[in-house]
């Protein structure tokens, strides 16, 4: 027998087995085991294709795709949550893709990139054009901060019980010795406030990890076009009742049908006119200026998009204006109100006249090459290409 290989992008590509479909019988729907080469990697990425009924037909499958990250226990990526949601939305036409990593969470991102690659790559994505990024815990943290980076065009967020008192994972690069010295966020806000798509956030009122009122502030900060907010009631950070073994078959289909009807208006291009509850903020909702600024800049250190890009995110963030200006306006007031005091400069800082300067040892081409390199953005492999999902004649 003969596995079935599709080509992802030069050096990555994914295989199913022979006998990786398996129908389920409750659902009608078919999941489709699959193995994802990723280059540097030794060991497979494992991977779940939930597809629709009609999967052979792309007409029948949905415009937008979904992929589904789990949370801090990778074996959940399998569990019967996970897997109700998933087969709840293939069986309304929906592609759904998850993927299994048990590494630390900058890895997972990763991983979840890649997952969005060989789906988006897939012959049963033919007739997939956005993506809707979604996570369960810090599965939807790491689909945030995948969504500012990925090649693939993000139609929206579905965050399910995001950790936001959480302290974010430092990124790369960040060793224990610069830990205390610059230590990182204490929240996991920063990652939401570079979000433009649409966002739903579905969190339960037991949850102890995403503080409502907390969320709220985080949301008024926010650059999304439009945020959705549902609060299941009786539900904790897993979505399950509070110290309950399983969950709730109630819970798991509020949850589906919310998820669901967030994807339907994503698809259809009708978000206006869902019933889900919009996110309006009020008085209750003041974020201090102060801490806009520090949720800014953790924001743009922690995420892996380009100096460019940071910067303009930091400056279209709201409130970012308004705290610029009162910076501005301290610094002045403590200067004074003389310009020629602000500006004028002790003589004793000048150089003498008659004082050689001294010229500077030429650069080494070591230093020269170090400089060039310190100067060029580090471009990530999602923004110095782009992909283009396979057609099949």
């Amino acid at each position: 027998m003969v596995r079935f290989h599709w080509h992802v992008e030069q050096g990555m590509s994914a295989y199913m087995p022979p006998d990786g479909i398996t129908l389920q019988k409750d659902s009608k729907v078919q999941q489709a085991s699959c193995e994802i080469e990723v280059p540097g990697q030794k060991e497979t990425l494992p991977a779940i294709l939930t597809l629709p009924p009609s999967y052979l037909k792309p007409d029948k499958v949905k415009e937008v795709g979904i992929v589904l990250g789990h949370g801090s226990n990778a074996a959940d990526w399998n569990g019967k949550f996970l897997t109700e949601l998933a087969a709840a939305l293939a069986s309304q036409g929906y592609l759904v893709v998850r993927c299994y990593c048990k590494q630390k969470e900058q890895r997972r991102q990763r991983m979840f990139e890649k997952a969005l690659d060989a789906a988006a790559t897939s012959p049963f994505a033919r007739g997939v054009t956005r993506w809707l990024l979604a996570g369960l815990g810090n599965g939807a943290r790491v689909a945030s901060v995948v969504g500012t980076k990925c090649r693939g065009t993000i139609a929206g967020f579905a965050l399910l019980s995001y950790p936001l008192e959480e302290a974010e994972p430092m990124p790369p690069g960040k060793g224990r010795r610069n830990l205390e010295a610059t230590p990182g966020p204490p929240d996991s806000a920063g990652p939401l406030l570079l979000l433009q798509p649409p966002v739903l956030f579905v969190t339960g009122d037991a949850d102890d990890l995403c503080n409502v009122p907390h969320l709220r502030r985080v949301c008024k900060e926010m650059q999304s076009s439009d945020i959705r907010f549902v609060v299941m009631k009786g539900a904790d950070a897993t979505l399950k009742p509070p110290q309950a073994r399983s969950h709730n078959p109630e819970i798991v289909q509020n949850v589906a049908d919310t998820v669901l009807e967030f994807a339907e208006a994503l698809n259809n291009n009708s978000l206006h006119d869902s019933s889900l509850p919009r996110f309006v903020p009020d008085a209750s909702d003041e974020v201090p200026a102060a801490a806009t600024a520090a949720a800014i800049t953790a924001a743009a250190a922690t995420t892996a998009a380009t100096p460019a890009t940071a910067a303009a995110a930091a400056a279209t963030a709201p409130g970012t204006a308004e705290v610029g200006s009162a910076t501005a306006e301290v610094g002045a007031t403590q200067q004074g109100n003389n310009p020629d005091q602000a500006m004028s400069v002790p003589e004793q800082q000048l150089p003498a006249p008659e004082q050689p300067i001294q010229e500077s040892e030429p650069a080494s081409d070591m230093d020269l090459e170090k400089q060039t390199d310190e100067a060029q953005p580090q471009l990530s492999a999602y923004q110095r290409h782009s992909y283009e999902p396979v057609t099949l004649s």
